[in-house]
């Protein structure tokens, strides 16, 4: 029996024996060509699409300083795909990292960038800027149709590509990112955003939008943030622009259009200006007067949820 036990095993020993040759022959193999020219590529050679506004070469330089990596890649380390996805996906710009391809002489990496959505002055005198998840960016010029966070935050908690750490930021940003694609239509570019008892308010000179709550924040009685949006787009068609007017679009089962207090202070935030205004100003005594007429409104009317308004 020990002998039929031998005789089965020895096939499969054998092309164990076999594999592991295979394997120790194609290390020394890649061993032997590791340091071989056509096997080595600079790393500021690697083809990818840099952030807008940022040449390549300089992307590359800022990904290699960040992660500390050597100025010539070889190709058939076994570790270099996970490296370089690591290293990429380092860079605050860097939303994603798909794709790291490696060949012969070439290295591919597709690359999804994070996009600027909110403006905010800094208690320095300079401007920042956040992506749609509140994250803070690298120093840049400001586009000037992006919204100004006017509401004094406090400070960033972290360093670039981090959170910035203020709850207010991130409902700012959820949603300028959420209207980024119809600011142009609502002639909201450059608009500001303050936030007032939890609610978010855009405004420009003539017009004044009560958002509410971010897009997912909203409260039980709250309207969604598509219903928000098909109402203001809906009102703008109907009545040839929003202008001259304060819009609430905040509850479900209400919503207003009315003409803007002329009491009512205008402020104005520009990118290009000297200095941006102090944040010890008058912002707390802004007349909120949308929320006035709503109270009359709940207080007049209990709550009820208008299916047909969805």
């Amino acid at each position: 029996m020990q002998k039929w036990i031998v005789q089965g095993l020895a096939p499969i020993l054998c092309g164990f024996a076999l594999l592991l040759a295979v394997i120790g022959a194609g290390r020394a193999a890649r061993a032997s060509l590791h340091d071989r020219v056509a096997y080595r590529l600079a790393f500021a050679d690697i083809d990818c699409q840099p952030p807008q506004g940022m040449s390549r070469a300089v992307f590359l330089k800022e990904v290699r300083s960040l992660a500390h990596l050597p100025a010539t890649l070889h190709l058939l380390d076994e570790d270099l795909t996970a490296r370089l996805h690591r290293a990429f996906r380092a860079h605050p710009w860097v939303e994603s990292v798909g794709c790291v391809a490696v060949g012969q002489a070439w290295v591919h990496v597709e690359i999804a960038y994070r996009q600027a959505v909110l403006a905010i002055p800094s208690v320095e005198g300079r401007w920042r800027m956040v992506d749609r998840h509140g994250v803070l960016l690298p120093e840049s010029a400001v586009p000037s149709h992006l919204p100004v966070l006017i509401t004094e935050v406090a400070k960033p908690t972290g360093p670039t590509g981090s959170h910035w750490g203020d709850a207010r930021v991130v409902a700012a940003a959820k949603t300028a990112a959420f209207l980024q694609a119809h600011l142009t239509q609502l002639h909201l570019n450059g608009s500001q955003i303050e936030i007032t008892e939890g609610e978010i308010v855009f405004s420009k000179p003539g017009v004044r939008i009560v958002w509410g709550h971010a897009p997912g924040q909203e409260k039980a009685d709250e309207a969604p943030a598509q219903v928000k949006l098909r109402r203001l787009l809906d009102y703008q068609k109907e009545h040839d622009g929003l202008e001259g007017l304060e819009h609430d679009v905040c509850l479900l089962a209400y919503q207003g259009h009315f003409p803007l207090w002329s009491d009512e202070p205008q402020k104005a935030v520009s990118l290009y200006g000297a200095n941006h205004p102090s944040f010890q100003t008058d912002r707390d005594q802004v007349l909120n007067s949308s929320q006035s007429r709503r109270r009359c409104f709940t207080d007049a009317k209990p709550f009820s949820v208008d299916t047909s308004s969805r």
